[in-house]
């Protein structure tokens, strides 16, 4: 019998593009991020763990380690911008994210049953692994009273679980940062994603909701998922241009890097 791995690294070739390396490699979304951002109708936190290393208020007031600071014009604006910009992305992505890790697992899933059948040793196993990546991804994009969360980057993997030859294809293929989530979304094939017109109308809906009672920007409406991801990405290195003229602009925030645009190999 051949080894689990051999057969996961199978469906992660037979699966739409996005899901396997060399198919991925097509498209990549190089931005990630360092700490947690959590925004509610008036307030933008940047978190360390549990410590605001800055607080946005009303998207006009800056607090840094809990001081206000008195801007000019200028930094006025920058700040607006950015904010006005997270209060937008923030709940799309975090709808997004968890919309995409659904199909993404369930694609994974629909192509272990076809290639192994449910009687498999290991789709017990399988199944709790992507149990547990959706549990991760919705607690890395959350929503909660009117909060919205976007956690950042970090290396965690499957790695508790035992079944080594099971975890190593799937901890390359589906991770939870960002850029992963939006790397893997990106670059689907939207002709092969299962999603029907009703479940995409009420997905648009959400996202203009978001945009719209924002005052912010988001993706044309009949655009598909992976449109989406890859507008979302450009967003973000938008975004990450206005904070680093913040940065220059504001020596209090010259440490405190939210954005990063980095490298995604899976």
């Amino acid at each position: 019998m051949k080894s689990v791995s051999h057969f996961l690294l199978c469906i992660m070739c037979l699966l739409p593009a996005g899901f396997s390396a060399p198919a991925a490699a097509h498209y990549s979304c190089d931005v990630d991020l360092n700490y947690g951002v959590v925004v509610n109708d008036d307030q933008l936190r940047v978190l360390k763990e549990y410590l605001t290393l800055y607080q946005i208020n009303h998207k006009q007031q800056l607090f840094v380690a809990g001081e206000w600071l008195t801007l000019d014009d200028s930094q006025a604006m920058l700040v607006t911008d950015y904010a006005k910009g997270l209060h937008s992305v923030v709940p799309q992505v975090t709808l997004l994210a968890t919309t995409g890790i659904d199909l993404a697992t369930d694609t994974v899933q629909q192509m272990f049953l076809s290639l192994l059948g449910s009687d498999h040793d290991s789709y017990e196993k399988l199944n709790t692994a992507m149990d547990k990546m959706k549990t991760r991804v919705r607690k890395k994009f959350r929503y909660a009273r009117s909060h919205y969360y976007l956690g950042p980057s970090s290396s965690e993997g499957l790695d508790e679980l035992a079944e080594a030859d099971l975890m190593v294809p799937l901890s390359q293929t589906l991770t939870t940062s960002v850029g992963s989530i939006l790397t893997t979304l990106g670059a689907m094939d939207s002709d092969k994603l299962a999603v029907d017109r009703t479940e995409m109308a009420v997905i648009n809906q959400r996202i203009a909701h978001y945009a719209a009672t924002s005052d912010g920007d988001g993706p044309p409406v009949d655009t598909t998922l992976p449109q989406k991801a890859r507008w979302y990405c450009d967003y973000f290195k938008k975004l990450d241009a206005l904070e680093k003229q913040m940065q220059t602009t504001i020596p209090q925030l010259a440490g405190i890097d939210l954005i990063r645009q980095t490298s995604h190999k899976d």
